[in-house]
């Protein structure tokens, strides 16, 4: 009997993922996309050398980091020693490129990085494409475009909702998505809707049309919110026109980059247009606000509470 609970455990352990010397056993809790969520740190990167022995590790250099931050561009990742839920050495052969994703659940990092075998934490790079468990179940091996790979982990799906209120003046500002912010700029008249990536000076909202004739979703003045706009003889837009109190809006981290770069010499095309919405959209619904008394007709706003939906990612 006693021999047989043995068997039973050895068995039910080669179920789990493997591991260095039957150590450990930990279910494969999914594929690249869905365990990278939940890694401090993405990189890809090039292993430089193998650091063999009772606690081996692998010097990896940073090509690129994708999640995170580092120091520096070298980078010591613990791996497989026999009592750890990590993949072993041989797996990563010096010279191989990979995307890895470091820290996450079960890779038991100490005080370092390290992989986990309880999930699918590598891909392959291999001539331009990432091979590996990318979407799928575990045995779903895929080879996938690189910079497609690159573009869902920069930019994960994402559905946000959220209320705010701000004063004459007062600027907005709330994060989403991971690497983005909202932002309402203040102006004399009002505000205008911003959206922000981390680490760059760009509006990524900018290419929101309509461009001429009629006043852009984006912008808000207290002529938009009135009964009757043409009461504001001054309003740049001479139409009767105003975007009211929900205001629509586009955005993508290719604005700025592959569409209306600083090179562009040629004005945005509708089919780049409709790529910039095929990533993120918005909406702001004014919900309640107050307007400035003004004696030629285009008052301010003197304060607003308003809704914010967002979505978008690839």
């Amino acid at each position: 009997m006693r021999r047989l609970a043995l068997w039973v455990l050895v068995a039910w352990t080669g179920l789990g993922y493997p591991c260095a010397a039957g150590a450990c056993s930990c279910a494969w809790s999914g594929p690249f996309l869905v365990m990278a969520k939940e890694a401090p740190l993405v990189v890809h990167g090039r292993v430089v050398r193998h650091h063999p022995g009772p606690s081996p590790s692998m010097d990896v250099l940073v090509l690129e980091t994708w999640r995170g931050g580092l120091l520096d561009s070298g980078l010591v990742v613990q791996m497989g020693d026999g009592a750890q839920c990590r993949p072993a050495l041989e797996v990563f052969p010096p010279g191989s490129e990979w995307i890895l994703a470091l820290n996450g659940p079960g890779s038991k990092p100490g005080g370092g990085w390290a992989l986990s075998n309880c999930g699918e934490y590598w891909l392959r790079v291999e001539g331009g494409e990432v091979v590996g468990s990318i979407d799928g179940t575990q045995s779903e091996v895929k080879k996938v475009p690189f910079n497609e790979v690159k573009r869902r982990v920069l930019y994960p799906r994402f559905q946000v909702t959220f209320q705010g209120s701000v004063k004459q003046g007062e600027r907005f500002r709330r994060p989403f998505g991971g690497r983005f912010a909202f932002l309402l700029e203040p102006w004399e008249k009002g505000w205008w809707i911003v959206i922000e990536e981390d680490g760059r000076d760009e509006d990524l909202a900018r290419l929101t049309p309509p461009f001429h004739f009629l006043p852009n979703p984006r912008e808000m003045e207290g002529w938009h919110l009135l009964e009757g706009p043409s009461q504001c003889q001054e309003r740049e837009i001479r139409g009767g026109n105003a975007p009211g109190e929900l205001r629509e809006f586009i955005f993508s981290p290719e604005v700025g980059r592959s569409i209306a770069g600083p090179d562009a010499t040629r004005s945005v095309e509708a089919r780049e247009l409709e790529e910039v919405e095929r990533f993120g959209r918005g909406s702001l619904s004014i919900e309640r606000f107050a307007l400035q008394p003004s004696a030629d007709g285009c008052p301010g706003i003197a304060w607003m509470d308003f809704l914010v939906r967002l979505e978008g990612g690839y």
